[in-house]
């Protein structure tokens, strides 16, 4: 029978299963009266441990506004941006003395379309806005060391300005435990080097693997984070604005003010609602990224598959569906798939030349090896055989490969929105 469709880029595909095998894994609903204009606007109006916006800014000064990429496009920016413009000229901060900057940290440059996407047609007439170049070094300036030794670097465009305010939404991240907040600034408008240094506490440094404290929803002991904390300190940001949106793709909840303890709050919120508990692992996991732009990339992509692993018994069945339009999302993915035999050839080179991407590429045949999986998606299926990862063109397909294993019996957890819920385990295998 049909119990739901899942989302595959721009399209759906219909999931047939006998419903008495079947738990869906979703975010809890939330109700609000409020309109997410309203909702937005509330958090703006009652900032956490800050002054409101007015009483922070004065007339005439200058204010870089630090913005999502187009992976981000589904935080809605583009309604939340305008209540907060809406907000800043009420305190005399003219359009001209406004930047939107897009922190795409070391992501591809945008389009004008996707600009005019990411902001709306209105602002995007009314206000300049660029890309950060992470590997342009003369628009760099450097601002100090962490304790870990990450140097770091921030667009010299944006120090210019008198304020920097963060915007972004707050999911679940598998390497710093939450987005948004902090990292608006690192990786968002951070230089390549410090991203690098950064992310490479993503490894194991006692072992091999990735590091275990390094992890979904843990914050506290994980070494990314505390790093990130660190390098943002530098830059003290004067005001947050971050949103959670839920399963259908509106504004559930939004938080603004200091942006480390406006961020926190956030992220209570987010695990009051997208934590799900699960009693037990499955045999089976079905997954959908949650559509364009979740799964643009394979990149992009990875982040519900993490999530997806959560639930999964190991040695058990994953099938993701990620659309992949733009494939892999960076050529050193498909290096790191395609020049190397084993998994610790792999993460030798990995540990020796550390990029993210080499990072997430490595991760993945990992994961291959520990569970099967298979991909919905526009991949190139030579490729990805070439790691263990089966693709398929349509779900129904899939699932016929992975009954024909079991026979009936076995569970299956579907996951609509697998790059914002995120599992726990609560039974006697936690």
């Amino acid at each position: 029978m049909t119990i739901l469709n899942l989302k595959c880029g721009q399209t759906e595909f219909p999931i047939r299963i006998d419903a008495n095998h079947v738990t869906l894994i979703t975010s809890k609903p939330v109700e609000s009266k409020l309109s997410e204009i309203e909702i937005v606007r509330n958090a703006l109006h009652n900032p956490i441990d800050s002054l409101r916006l007015d009483e922070i800014l004065k007339a005439g000064d200058t204010v870089a506004i630090v913005i999502p990429d187009v992976t981000r496009a589904w935080q809605k920016p583009s309604l939340y941006l305008g209540v907060l413009v809406e907000e800043l000229n009420k305190c005399g901060i003219d359009d001209d003395r406004l930047l939107f900057i897009s922190g795409v940290g070391t992501h591809r440059k945008q389009s004008e379309a996707e600009h005019r996407e990411l902001i709306g047609e209105e602002l995007y007439r009314r206000i300049k806005i660029v890309d950060h170049d992470s590997r342009d070094d003369s628009n760099l300036t450097y601002v100090g060391t962490t304790s870990r030794k990450t140097e770091v670097f921030i667009n010299k465009l944006a120090l210019s300005y008198d304020h920097i305010i963060v915007s972004g939404g707050i999911v679940f991240h598998d390497l710093a435990g939450f987005g948004g907040g902090r990292k608006g600034i690192v990786p968002g408008i951070a230089g390549y080097k410090t991203v690098m240094q950064n992310h490479a506490h993503s490894l194991n440094p006692m072992g091999s693997g990735a590091n275990p404290d390094v992890r979904s929803n843990l914050t506290d002991g994980n070494p990314f984070h505390e790093d990130l904390m660190e390098a943002v300190a530098f830059v003290n940001p004067s005001f947050l604005l971050n949103v959670l949106v839920d399963e259908n793709g509106s504004i559930m909840h939004a938080v603004a003010g200091n942006y480390i303890t406006a961020h926190q709050a956030g992220c209570e919120f987010l695990r009051s609602v997208d934590l799900s508990q699960i009693p037990f692992k499955a045999e089976v996991v079905v997954a959908s990224c949650g559509g364009y732009p979740k799964d643009i990339n394979f990149y992009q992509a990875t982040k519900s598959l993490v999530n997806a692993i959560h639930a999964c018994k190991l040695g058990g069945d994953i099938l993701l569906l990620a659309e992949c339009n733009e494939g892999l999302g960076n050529p050193e993915m498909e290096a790191i798939y395609h020049d190397f035999e084993t998994n610790a050839q792999r993460e030798a080179h990995v540990k020796e030349h550390y990029t993210i991407a080499k990072f997430f590429a490595y991760m993945t045949c990992v994961w291959a090896e520990e569970y099967k999986i298979h991909l919905v998606s526009s991949l190139d299926k030579d490729m990805m055989k070439r790691v263990g990862i089966d693709v398929y063109d349509s779900l129904d397909e899939a699932l016929h490969v992975v009954h024909q294993r079991y026979d009936g019996a076995y569970h299956v957890y579907v996951m609509p929105s697998a790059g914002s819920t995120l599992p726990e385990l609560t039974g006697e295998e936690a």
